[in-house]
């Protein structure tokens, strides 16, 4: 048969003896039916029965939606497939039974429990229309190259990428843009551009589901890239062998791993040996952590390897040789205020941390809220959202115990692509889930939050919280899930007061109290080791037992690391590391006994942390409760806040993207971050009788400070020039295009030029402009368009020239002479007015100015 498409499937129910193709549709909801009805065919009944009516009904809205009328299919009524209750039970009509087939349609689905019941739901998610603005870019050529895309999702995409390249040694880079706009490139493309032997980029994720679903994408990437390299294993998990492990370890250590997925745990323990010999030989490149938000969260108390990521990262910032030390990336479609402040003291100094932030709200999400203290007919409802919901679907709710009920509900109701995902889940049943979900085998996931943040599902199309997530934050961030591809997607909230009460009791912080974090220093400092003259820098032990405890415990030590973290948020001290020392194997000593001796060398060294102390009142009792105290204080009004955004929600009295523009914007100096409100309707939109998805396009500023560029060749070579201002480089007209690229490239391979600005229609006629960054020495070349920076001028200090070729526009920018540059070269035609006195030429207006022939002789002196 030919397409599987509307038509296609048309014919094949119509005709039971033809044969559905290998080749699988590229649509995803024909792809799941084709998957149904390929497995039936043999046996003549319609196999997965429930979870083929969602999909018929899938595709009846849909077909209907865009053609303007009602669609419909005629499907079996013989033995085996559903009869005209079971259509009707997901909101389609059986009718007008002939020579063994129904005529089926799909009606709208209105609920009365809802509020604004009189309008169907779903119809804008089924219709599937891309609402999402169209903010693509050209791509830097360099990039282009290394990645094989044409394009930038977006100015914030853009600069963010732009910014990880230009970003100095040593430094930290706070990335924010929105789920959807290009995150993960920015992690991915120092790799593809520089190669696998170009240094490890180390990129640190919340939950193995992501570590195993990065990777799987960075690894189609390469081999794009690479096609004939062999492509190590990228993703370090629970269950890589133990020949796997070293592999991974042997490649980290010999600069040939090139990016490695992992958790901070991983970082912080295992790997971290690879990791002090990797830093010292140079070979560390990016440190990245995706999902930053949770650095700041104490809701994620049991995981303090986030936030000792601080410590690590400055340990092996100090064993790198001072030219080589890696750049620290932190990346978040949702920061907060307070979460930058968090980054700002661990990730710091201040200073030593830059920020590029584009954010706006998707535009995609429809909300519904809905409140129900029954437990049985909460779940009836639920299972009625479901029965009539787009495909695919997220259902989340808070614990690994609710998952379990659900999925054997669902089941127990016939619904079988479905499989549940939490933090109990086994890694070789984590692997399986991920494929299957990345391959439209699944329909559903059942899910606790250990599912989906960062899981590129573009096509979701439903998310329904079951229960009551602990923050709007994190409400957010799962509800991103849905319309990556830019379609609507439906948000449900179905709730109860219970749910409420679990969430507020899992949001409230558990923080230590003053006296006893004051008792837990006082015994690790103690016993504290002195690395420094000055005292300042000190080895504690984790495992060290306050008086008021009896043993040491993994909780123990679990808290002692936290009454460090929260000393570090309070400005007392730094978290530090150092290198691990080695052990050999004496003589005459057995494998086995030397096998204990090394576990118990890094059981040791696991056991202590270094720390710098920045407070040396540090063991006044009453300064160190008021520091402490006021950390506390911040963490309870923070959460406080948010949970009050999020009672807000629950109630429906406040607009969605009014309660995330009040969590998300920022003023703070150089912190700014600029929320562009949208929102795909919510319930207050409802009673309006209008939505926001008429989104404004967010700004988007790269890093002012990129480093140092060596211009001495230039100023020996032309010392009567001031660099201090523009320089005036005329040419004769008709303007040469070649002879320009020409120039262009001198500066490039001579003068470490790393910007050039052009009119767009310059750049299209001259695709030699996309070689030139294989000129300079580290291949980074930025080509700006000069219409966009009318309105943004670029704000990297990079040598640059800009090209202004007279033809169009009304004279030569006047924010060309105000931007700061080290070297900014103009070449413009000799003819051009001074946009100041347009009674004399640009050329004529002082010594600042260099012919081609001038030019051309220093350049080859």
């Amino acid at each position: 048969m030919g397409a599987f498409d509307f038509a296609g499937l048309q014919d094949f129910l119509l005709d039971h003896r033809s044969e559905i193709g290998d080749s699988r549709p590229r649509d995803g909801v024909f792809d799941r039916l084709a998957q149904i009805l390929k497995a039936s065919q043999a046996t003549g009944r319609l196999q997965n029965a429930y979870d083929a009516m969602a999909l018929f009904r899938h595709v009846l809205r849909r077909q209907s939606l865009r053609a303007g009328q009602q669609a419909q299919l005629r499907v079996p009524s013989r033995p085996g497939w559903p009869d005209r209750a079971s259509w009707a039970h997901f909101g389609v009509r059986a009718h007008s039974e002939t020579q063994g087939y129904f005529l089926v349609e799909a009606r709208p689905w209105r609920a009365d429990w809802l509020d604004d019941s009189d309008n169907p739901v779903f119809e804008d998610i089924f219709a599937e229309q891309n609402i999402r603005l169209d903010w693509q870019r050209p791509i830097d050529p360099f990039l282009g190259e290394a990645s094989g895309f044409d394009s930038y999702v977006s100015p914030g995409q853009r600069e963010a990428v732009r910014s990880a390249f230009l970003l100095p040694p040593g430094e930290t880079l706070v990335v924010a843009l929105p789920t959807g706009s290009g995150k993960s490139f920015v992690a991915q493309a120092p790799v593809l551009a520089r190669g696998l032997e170009g240094g490890l980029s180390l990129c640190v994720v919340p939950t193995t589901a992501l570590v195993l679903d990065q990777a799987r994408q960075m690894r189609q990437m390469l081999k794009r890239r690479f096609p004939r390299r062999d492509v190590p294993s990228l993703a370090w998990h629970s269950g890589l062998s133990a020949e796997e492990r070293a592999a991974i370890k042997a490649a980290i250590r010999e600069g040939r791993q090139g990016i490695l997925y992992c958790s901070p745990e991983a970082v912080t323990g295992a790997l971290l040996p690879s990791l002090y010999e990797t830093a010292h030989a140079g070979l560390l490149s990016y440190l990245i952590v995706d999902e930053a938000h949770l650095v700041s969260q104490w809701g994620d108390s049991f995981r303090p390897a986030f936030q000792m990521l601080a410590g690590v990262r400055r340990g092996l910032l100090a064993a790198c040789p001072t030219s080589r030390r890696f750049r620290t990336l932190l990346m978040s479609a949702t920061l907060t205020p307070e979460t930058v402040e968090t980054i700002d003291a661990l990730f710091g100094p201040a200073r030593t941390v830059q920020m590029v932030a584009s954010v706006h709200l998707r535009p995609e999400p429809q909300y519904w809220v809905h409140r129900e203290d029954d437990p049985e007919e909460k779940d009836r409802k639920v299972l009625e959202i479901l029965r009539h919901a787009p495909r695919p679907f997220i259902l989340y709710v808070t614990k690994r115990s609710d998952a379990r009920r659900w999925i054997k509900r669902l089941r127990k109701e016939g619904c079988a692509r479905i499989d549940c995902f939490h933090g109990e889940t086994a890694h070789a049943d984590r692997l399986r889930i991920i494929d299957q979900w990345s391959d439209n085998k699944l329909d559903g996931v059942v899910a606790t939050s250990a599912f989906g943040v960062g899981i590129d599902k573009r096509d979701v199309r439903t998310v329904i919280h079951a229960a009551v997530p602990e923050t709007l934050d994190r409400f957010y961030q799962e509800v991103g899930r849905g319309g990556r591809d830019g379609c609507p997607s439906a948000s449900f909230l179905i709730y109860s007061r219970e749910d409420q009460e679990i969430a507020n009791q899992i949001a409230s912080p558990s923080l230590i109290s003053d006296d006893l974090a004051f008792e837990r220093w006082s015994t690790m400092y103690g016993d504290s080791i002195q690395l420094d003259t000055l005292g300042r820098l000190l080895e504690v032990d984790l495992a060290a037992v306050p008086p008021r405890l009896r043993r040491q415990s993994d909780y123990n030590q679990s808290w002692n690391m936290r009454t460090l973290i929260m000393m570090a948020r309070a400005g007392m001290l730094e978290l530090e590391s150092q290198p691990p020392s080695r052990i050999a194997r004496q003589e005459q000593e057995t494998e086995l006994a030397f096998e204990l001796r090394s576990d118990e060398h890094w059981t040791d060294y696991f056991q202590r942390a270094v720390v710098s102390m920045t407070d040396f009142e540090h063991m006044s009792r009453t300064r160190f409760e008021c520091l402490i105290g006021e950390e506390r204080q911040r963490a309870f009004d923070e959460a406080t806040e948010n949970r009050a955004l999020l009672d807000k929600l629950l109630g429906g009295t406040s607009e969605v993207s009014l309660l995330l523009d009040d969590l998300y914007r920022s003023n703070a100096p150089g912190r700014a971050v600029i929320v562009s409100p949208a929102c795909g309707g919510c319930p207050v939109h409802r009673r309006m009788g209008t939505k926001n998805t008429d989104y404004s396009a967010p700004p988007a500023y790269g890093i002012e400070h990129v480093g140092h560029f060596d211009l001495n060749l230039f100023v020996s070579r032309f010392p009567q020039l001031d660099l201090g201002e523009p320089v005036i480089l005329a040419v004769e007209e008709p303007i040469d295009d070649t002879a320009v690229v020409s120039l262009l490239r001198d500066f490039v391979a001579m003068f470490g030029v790393r910007e050039i600005g052009t009119q767009t229609a310059f750049r299209e006629r001259n695709p030699s402009l996309a070689e030139l960054h294989k000129h300079s020495d580290d291949r980074v070349l930025l080509l700006q368009s000069l219409e966009e920076e009318v309105l943004r001028p670029s704000s990297y200090e990079l040598p640059r020239v800009t090209v202004w070729t007279g033809a169009v526009g009304p004279g030569l920018p006047k924010y060309l002479f105000t931007m700061k540059r080290p070297l900014h070269i103009i070449i413009t035609p000799a003819s051009t007015l001074d946009p100041w006195n347009v009674l004399r030429r640009i050329a004529d207006t002082g010594s600042n100015v260099l012919s081609v022939d001038q030019f051309k002789l220093g350049a080859r002196l």
